[in-house]
């Protein structure tokens, strides 16, 4: 099952920027994880904004596991899912 995933963190006034930094690398190595598994189909930055991916994984409980053991799943002031389904064998037939 497809889900587009966007992403919008915030550095927390009490959070140090050396903190941050860790917390940032800690993000980076859980999601080259998830894409080496193959759950990250592919991942894009939003200039200035954050961060948009394409999961595929077996359905919604599993996509929700994996937003939440994310190392900056805390720190999300925005986090948008949606289910996708591909249309391209749908606009084939027209």
């Amino acid at each position: 099952m497809l889900f587009s995933v966007r992403l919008v963190s915030r550095q927390p006034h009490d959070v140090s920027p050396e903190d941050w930094q860790g917390v940032v690398g800690e993000q980076l190595r859980a999601v080259k994880a998830q894409h080496e598994q193959g759950k990250i189909r592919q991942i894009y930055r939003e200039t200035g904004v954050g961060v948009l991916a394409i999961y595929d994984v077996a359905d919604a409980r599993e996509m929700d596991q994996l937003i939440a053991a994310l190392p900056m799943a805390r720190y999300f002031t925005e986090t948008t899912v949606h289910p996708l389904w591909d249309m391209a064998p749908t606009l084939q037939s027209v």
